[in-house]
């Protein structure tokens, strides 16, 4: 595949809706813009630690030794759930005070991405559609068109939902707004511990 076949299909997995659509759209309401490109710096630092690992092999790792794989699910579970939580528990701050906490985005960013151990399975797939005999030049240059393919949409959807437009809606229905938003997160959670729990009963 060529490099731009695969920025196609990366293009079309960051618009599919998941957990970091849904951190980078709800940080764009409830942020400012600088909180948007702290989120989504950390969401493409976990998208740069899984093309690390995918191209070291660990997804080979998480089919050997599937309990690692499991640990990581639920971890990453446990994680969303969090992030669930934390909104319900935010959801009656002003849209200012949320923002206050800009320092803690990119973390935020970060734990997300790493919340989707499918991510090296992705990126492992990436990688193996480059031509046969790749060198590591190309495999450094697809992964900085990645990430910066990645930066660029995802710091365009967080300007959009940051438009006061937007943000006056998210004013006048706050509490249903956050109530969908944690049952969003709350469903990807579970459908990674699904996953757990088929892998431990397959196991």
């Amino acid at each position: 595949m060529s490099f731009i076949g695969i920025l196609i299909l990366q293009f079309f997995a960051l618009i599919i809706p998941g957990p970091d659509f849904l951190l980078v759209s709800r940080t764009g309401i409830t942020g400012s813009k600088v909180a948007v490109c702290q989120v989504v710096a950390g969401i493409c630092t976990g998208a740069l630690i899984w093309m690390i690992l995918s191209i070291l092999g660990l997804h080979i790792l998480f089919q050997t030794y599937p309990v690692v794989n499991q640990l990581v699910m639920l971890g990453g579970a446990c994680y969303l759930i969090y992030l669930a939580y934390g909104i319900i528990k935010q959801s009656n701050l002003e849209i200012g005070n949320v923002a206050i906490q800009g320092q803690r985005y990119y973390l935020k960013g970060v734990m997300c991405n790493l919340s989707n151990p499918k991510a090296i399975i992705y990126f492992a797939s990436v990688f193996s559609a480059l031509p046969l005999g790749s060198d590591i030049t190309n495999i450094i240059l697809i992964i900085i068109l990645l990430l910066v393919e990645s930066f660029l949409c995802f710091v365009g959807l967080g300007i959009l939902f940051s438009h006061s437009m937007i943000k006056r809606i998210y004013q006048q229905y706050t509490k249903k707004i956050d109530i969908v938003s944690a049952i969003i997160f709350i469903f990807f959670a579970l459908l990674l511990l699904f996953k757990f729990l088929v892998s431990v009963d397959l196991g």
